[in-house]
């Protein structure tokens, strides 16, 4: 066969394949509107949540407030109940007084003590085999006796005078005035005596 016509155009000559075509950039264009549309719609949904939030937020605060005028109301209409504020002011003025008791007693007790000791020291120095003690009271004042009261028995008459003698030479009891009431209780039974004590300055009891 003879071939009878002759391609005079060579590849180089041919127009180049374009890649972006009309319809792909009306693609391209559709999909970026489509992304814009979504973004925008995000947004707006975003934006509808941060105001919904925002009047719970409100809402809530609106009745907060309320609630607290109501309290604050509430609070300066209530009156202190007297018959109660009465009684917590007598039960501390009652507390203070037993402290105060409480401390007077400890005093009077230390006192007592200091008081006792070297009285006690001195009687156990005098004693006397026709003389014993039953009861021993001691007023004191400013830290020293003021009056001392023995009670007791005594073997014989002569006895309670000589043990007084004794008495008038301790430490304790030096420059005291003493006086004495005996009792009789028959020829077999021991006298039975009170003793009273002070400072020679002081008034003679009547």
């Amino acid at each position: 066969m003879i071939k009878t016509s002759i391609n005079l155009y060579s590849a180089d000559l041919l127009p180049q394949k374009q890649r972006l075509t009309l319809s792909r950039l009306v693609q391209v264009l559709v999909l970026l509107v489509v992304v814009s549309i979504g973004f925008y719609g995000f947004a707006l949904w975003q934006q509808s949540e941060l105001q919904t939030l925002q009047q719970q937020a409100n809402n809530k605060k609106t009745q907060l407030n309320a609630e607290k005028k109501q309290l604050e109301a509430q609070i300066a209409a209530r009156k202190p109940n007297t018959a109660l504020a009465d009684q917590v002011e007598l039960e501390e003025q009652r507390l203070a007084l037993k402290q105060r008791l409480k401390d007077e007693l400890s005093q009077r007790k230390n006192l007592i003590s200091q008081g006792y000791s070297p009285l006690l020291t001195d009687l156990a120095a005098v004693a006397d085999a026709n003389v014993w003690l039953s009861h021993i009271s001691i007023e004191q004042q400013d830290n020293a006796p003021q009056r001392i009261q023995f009670e007791g028995f005594g073997r014989t008459p002569q006895s309670i005078p000589l043990w007084i003698d004794k008495l008038k030479n301790t430490v304790t009891l030096k420059g005291y005035a003493f006086s004495a009431m005996t009792m009789d209780r028959g020829d077999t039974q021991p006298l039975m005596f009170k003793l009273t004590s002070k400072p020679s300055d002081m008034e003679p009891s009547q």
